[in-house]
């Protein structure tokens, strides 16, 4: 399964999510209060009065009461007056305090200091809002049932001063600041349970293998995933279309050329047993060299397919590893002799393999011949199959000119060839044994040889129940 790395440069979609959330929370507590704060400053009338008027019964009843004895009624009156400035904490903020005005007839008993001062008032037992100075108030007036005494209550009427003077305290902003963490969680919990989908939906995706086009089943459950399911299943439909003409195309191309090739190489054998001299025997050998060239090519092309092609689960068998190496190694040893070439199988430790006999013998065969081509005249390519704890190991050593650490995983690329290489060769070759080596799900890896120029290739299979 491949897995993205972290990038700090990538933003999470989760992240944005609860992002969003807590920012429309912020949104939607700065709307309320200031919907509060405006009714409450300009259109409270019917909610205000309820409020205030027993408030007003009760300084009345005071005044009343002690309308005979000035000193206590003063001294109560400024005691009441207190309270109201100080009973919400509000510091005796002119912005959110409630002061009164309190007469008998017309005389003026009390007036609370600071502003608004004296305010008069038209309007009984109900909200009126007036101007002084510039500044707008709103007041109560109620007058006393027994007598002719008023009192008059006074709130800012003034949104901006309202909203300072509670943004200053923390009123507006703390209890939001305070909650936030308590909703953070929540929010990305439920963010990362509504996105479960798009992550089983990626894993889906992510466990296919190389070979296997078949639609996303688990997408089309979901409206949101549907369209990109449909997607990707018209893309999957696109590329296994693209692949079968591919594979078609290099197949019937190297099954057609395979027939002349052959013909025109038995031509040019009969031609070389007539006498040939001088630039003509040239011309008839460097022919030849063309045409096992050739087919060599067209053999790698064919052997491609196959590896493509052959992964059905009832072309598999448990095979004899050592025993397969032995027996290719008696038939590439003829191509290895022109080459002065020895074949060194220096271990052979018994062990199943379950796989496809035709894609091994491939992948064999090209570890072989790719090591006779590269090695020198005269040299030893060493073979070996061992026993080891994570499977059985098959590693294929020569003494050739390597390849240098930078490319060895671009040569496992199709049709690629390292720039210095002298040898002939179509660039197949390591393609065909990644492809058999990854189908039998084999790990393959190439290192220096222990000599000082040369080529390691080692092949591990998973070990057999």
């Amino acid at each position: 399964m491949i897995r993205a790395t972290a990038n700090p440069r990538t933003s999470s979609l989760v992240g944005r999510l609860v992002l969003a959330q807590m920012g429309l929370v912020g949104l939607l507590w700065l709307g309320a209060l200031a919907y509060l704060v405006n009714d409450t400053a300009r259109y409270d009338e019917i909610f205000e009065p309820r409020l205030a008027g027993p408030r007003a019964d009760m300084i009345l009843s005071v005044v009343d009461a002690l309308i005979d004895e000035p000193q206590k009624l003063n001294a109560t009156l400024t005691l009441i007056d207190a309270f109201q400035r100080r009973e919400n904490h509000e510091e005796d903020d002119p912005a959110l305090r409630q002061s009164m005005v309190v007469w008998k007839g017309d005389k003026l008993l009390f007036v609370s200091p600071g502003e608004p001062g004296v305010v008069r008032t038209t309007k009984q037992r109900q909200l009126e809002r007036v101007t002084v100075s510039g500044i707008p108030w709103r007041t109560y007036t109620q007058n006393s049932q027994h007598s002719d005494a008023r009192v008059t209550l006074i709130r800012s009427g003034h949104v901006m001063s309202i909203i300072l003077a509670l943004g200053g305290r923390g009123i507006l902003i703390l209890p939001l600041l305070i909650s936030l963490p308590f909703l953070v969680f929540p929010a990305w919990w439920s963010v990362r349970v509504a996105l479960r989908p798009w992550r089983r939906f990626s894993e889906e995706i992510a466990s296919r293998g190389p070979e296997d086009f078949s639609p996303l089943r688990f997408g089309s459950r979901y409206r949101e995933l549907r369209p990109v399911s449909q997607a990707v299943n018209e893309l999957l439909l696109r590329v296994q279309r693209g692949v079968a003409r591919e594979r078609s195309f290099i197949a019937d191309a190297a099954h057609e050329l395979r027939t002349p090739l052959a013909a025109m190489r038995v031509n040019v054998e009969a031609l070389q047993r007539h006498p040939a001299q001088g630039q003509a025997g040239e011309l008839l050998a460097g022919l030849v060299r063309s045409l096992e060239r050739s087919s060599r090519l067209v053999a790698q092309l064919l052997g491609l397919m196959r590896s493509d092609a052959d992964s059905l689960p009832e072309n598999r068998e448990d095979i004899h590893l050592s025993g397969l190496v032995q027996d290719r190694l008696a038939l590439l040893s003829v191509a290895a002799r022109p080459r002065q070439v020895e074949l060194d199988l220096t271990r052979a430790e018994d062990g199943l393999v379950r796989g496809e006999r035709e894609g091994l013998i491939s992948l064999i065969d090209n570890l072989v011949e790719n090591a006779i081509k590269y090695s020198p005249t005269g040299s030893v390519v060493m073979v070996s199959v061992r026993r080891q704890e994570a499977g059985l190991e098959l590693c294929v050593q020569d003494h050739g000119c390597g390849i240098a650490e930078e490319l060895r995983e671009r040569v496992f690329t199709r049709f690629f060839r390292a720039p210095d290489q002298t040898q002939p060769g179509s660039g197949l070759g390591l393609a065909i044994v990644k492809a058999v080596a990854d189908r039998h799900g084999a790990q393959i890896s190439l290192s220096s040889a222990a000599a000082a120029s040369g080529l390691r290739v080692i092949v591990l299979f998973a070990q057999q129940a």
